[in-house]
């Protein structure tokens, strides 16, 4: 059973784009009201959520920072999409395959929103270290055409996918930022937003 606490922060992050309360957050995960304020309070005081106002209600933002209870989460959100077994698959491949271990992957679009359909391509996002990406892209797209699925695998380096993230422009990097899950590399993610 996975704790009260990081069923909320798993909850923030998938709806990273909503305006939520804690009466909106508390009704959605069906937890009584009472219990989802308190463990909003908790995690505001670990620094996991920010609580501002807005109009006479509190929204509640996640905050990107290195905390168990986002480990937690992520993890949760890593193995929910887990049990689909071309994906498990897909994922056991790349990291037997992969010769450096020191990379991100992000699952996002239609998966990451668990919206795909049998037509869906599985969107990746490779993070690699600054001065490997074209070693780790051949790598990449080695291991992508030996398996049959419909795979969209996109490489950056750290510096590529930051400065994405922070440009005004629309790019991948935001939409990835704002809908992704984890599937190796939680930490260095965190340290790296």
């Amino acid at each position: 059973m996975i704790r009260k606490d990081s069923a909320i922060v798993k909850f923030l992050m998938e709806q990273k784009n909503e305006e939520l309360n804690i009466r909106t957050i508390s009704e959605r995960i069906k937890m009584d009201y009472k219990t989802v304020y308190s463990i909003i309070k908790r995690l505001e005081k670990m620094s996991v959520v920010k609580i501002e106002l807005f109009g006479r209600s509190k929204r509640v933002i996640l905050n990107n920072t290195i905390h168990p209870s986002i480990f937690e989460a992520e993890f949760e959100r890593k193995n929910d999409v887990l049990k689909d077994k071309n994906l498990a698959v897909m994922l056991s491949n790349f990291r037997r395959g992969l010769r450096s271990k020191m990379y991100i992957l992000l699952l996002f679009g239609s998966y990451a929103k668990r919206t795909q359909t049998k037509n869906s391509d599985i969107d990746l996002l490779f993070i690699c270290p600054n001065g490997s990406g074209q070693v780790f892209e051949k790598d990449v797209h080695r291991i992508s055409q030996s398996m049959h699925l419909p795979l969209h695998t996109l490489v950056f380096s750290e510096s590529q996918f930051i400065e994405m993230i922070h440009s005004r422009e629309s790019n991948v990097g935001q939409e990835v930022l704002n809908n992704n899950v984890i599937l190796y590399g939680v930490e260095q993610y965190y340290e790296m937003i």
